[in-house]
């Protein structure tokens, strides 16, 4: 295996989610300044969550296409190895999850790090708390823990495994960009099959 190309993968997928996070951060005061109420977090949380799953599905689908790829297994090492702090984390949030007499959550370490390294998902989790202190039980949070803690690697697999299927010519997905290519992109990509 590239031990080397396997590693860098995993902090390139880490950086991502690292930035995303900060990014997350920064605007945490305004994001619940926009959305007070706990449907329109849980609505929100929704969108950014199919946000979150796409960029890590794009990322690794353009990254399984590279001429100089990992192999399918090489990219689910790299991938596996990049979630571990994720669920590291999660095992960790999970086993200290629980709620005073009013319902609410009580403050740990480990549910504030998790959180804070999840933060995209910081609207869901909103969302959980209110239904585990109307009913009382940690299940919901825990589940939501879990679900959320899968997006990175099944997001990530899922993109590379379908660039890898797409290299080799047995299928072949449209591509969608944000922003219109330069005609003289176009003109380089079409004498050397890639654009720069």
């Amino acid at each position: 295996m590239k031990t080397k190309k396997i590693f860098l993968y995993s902090l390139h997928i880490l950086k991502n989610h690292f930035l995303t996070t900060v990014i997350f951060i920064a605007f945490m005061y305004l994001y619940f300044s926009v959305f007070r109420g706990v449907t329109s977090q849980l609505i929100s949380g929704i969108f950014i969550c199919l946000l979150y799953f796409y960029g890590n599905f794009s990322s690794g689908r353009f990254h399984a296409k590279k001429r100089d790829a990992l192999s399918l297994l090489e990219g689910a090492v790299a991938i596996t190895i990049a979630s571990l702090p994720t669920i590291v984390l999660a095992i960790l949030a999970t086993n200290y999850v629980s709620l005073n007499d009013k319902g609410f959550l009580n403050t740990h370490w480990a549910n504030v790090a998790y959180r804070l390294w999840n933060s995209p998902f910081i609207g869901v989790y909103s969302y959980a708390d209110e239904i585990a202190k109307s009913k009382h039980s940690v299940n919901v949070i825990i589940t939501t823990y879990w679900i959320t803690t899968l997006f990175l690697p099944v997001s990530s697999l899922i993109g590379y495994s379908i660039g890898v299927l797409e290299k080799k010519e047995l299928i072949k997905l449209p591509e969608y960009t944000f922003l219109p290519k330069k005609k003289s992109q176009n003109k380089k990509q079409s004498k050397t099959g890639k654009s720069y």
